[in-house]
């Protein structure tokens, strides 16, 4: 299946992205600990497994980002960091407010404030927020910016705000300091917005990245707006039917490079005399082994095996043992087990 090579090099990166039930299922196995560490299943039971083979010592810093709160409250007791659990995207108040009496370090409230939940905010008004932290938050809302926070640190970075902020909350209240370079960047863009917060003329870098963000049903029912084909290209719902349109007043040139590593791979199968960049089709994260197989005469670059090997489905990999897959890349890919490394 793949190209003959030792296996002891891989266990790190294996541990680090393997399903943690072959984990448990295989304790015996040469796991290493540092690098299950940063395994997004890891969890406190895998922590006090006997796995015997195993290398390396166990990160608490890394294991507190990663570990769900319902690990860390029933295993209080454990040598938690709390500087890691400020940057654990499931971090609850309750968590904060517990005693964890060998936890480590100090909590980073800047970290906290960014990703925590928007609702426990709202319901423990009385922490240490960090108002540039909530800034970045994706649930940010003008309801959270105009509470009574009477510990909370820092200002309001209107350009954070303004990219993460829901865009219902931009046209409600439209009157306040909106930054333009964040709105145009936030994924939510739409032409209302741009026509009540931004009227007049949008500069080139503007249509760039409202052209990358705004729902491409928006760009087919308004043909006529100037939009950047540069950003057009990286739009996550690129199709070849927006490309063949006629856009009279679009600006500048589609990037083939761009286009190829976001568009649907079906578009790429439909329509194989286009100009499409073989090292991007490689990073497309729909990548599949039939494309390779396609005859795109009119292709630029070569093919990347480690990037295909790396985001291509298992069982795609598993169907067509006839290419050389790159195998270190096949260790970092999420969906690996350990069927396939015994296999090798």
């Amino acid at each position: 299946m793949f190209a003959v090579q030792t296996m002891s090099q891989y266990w790190s990166s294996i541990s680090a992205r393997i399903d943690i039930g072959e984990v448990i299922a295989h304790p015996d196995l040469p796991w290493s600990k540092s690098s299950l560490s940063m395994n997004p299943g890891i969890t406190v039971a895998v922590t006090e497994m006997d796995l015997p083979m195993a290398t390396g010592e166990w990160s608490w810093y890394m294991i507190s980002t990663l570990i769900g709160m319902r690990d860390i409250i029933d295993s209080p007791h454990l040598p938690w960091s709390k500087s890691g659990l400020s940057g654990n995207d499931h971090i609850t108040a309750a968590v904060i407010e517990m005693d964890l009496p060998n936890a480590t370090g100090t909590w980073n409230w800047h970290n906290i404030s960014s990703r925590i939940d928007i609702e426990e905010v709202i319901k423990h008004p009385n922490l240490r927020w960090d108002r540039y932290g909530l800034s970045e938050n994706e649930g940010i809302t003008v309801a959270v910016m105009i509470m009574n926070m009477p510990a909370a640190t820092g200002e309001w970075d209107w350009y954070n705000v303004s990219m993460n902020i829901n865009i219902e909350d931009v046209l409600y209240y439209s009157n306040l300091q909106w930054d333009r370079g964040g709105l145009v960047r936030n994924s939510d863009i739409n032409l209302d917005v741009i026509d009540i917060i931004m009227p007049g003329t949008k500069s080139v870098d503007d249509w760039h990245w409202i052209s990358r963000n705004i729902d491409i049903e928006e760009v087919i029912e308004h043909p006529y707006l100037p939009w950047s084909k540069s950003g057009l290209s990286s739009n996550k719902d690129i199709s070849v039917a927006v490309i063949e349109m006629d856009l009279p007043m679009a600006i500048g040139y589609w990037d083939w490079e761009d286009i190829s590593q976001y568009i649907d791979i079906e578009e790429v199968i439909a329509h194989p005399h286009l100009t499409w960049s073989k090292s991007s089709l490689s990073m497309n994260k729909d990548i599949i082994a039939e494309v390779l197989d396609l005859e795109l005469p009119n292709a630029t670059g070569r093919w990347i095996p480690w990037h295909i090997s790396r985001i291509i489905r298992m069982e795609e990999v598993r169907k067509n043992p006839q290419y050389q897959w790159d195998l270190s890349a096949i260790s970092t890919n999420k969906e690996v087990t350990i069927d396939d490394i015994t296999y090798l």
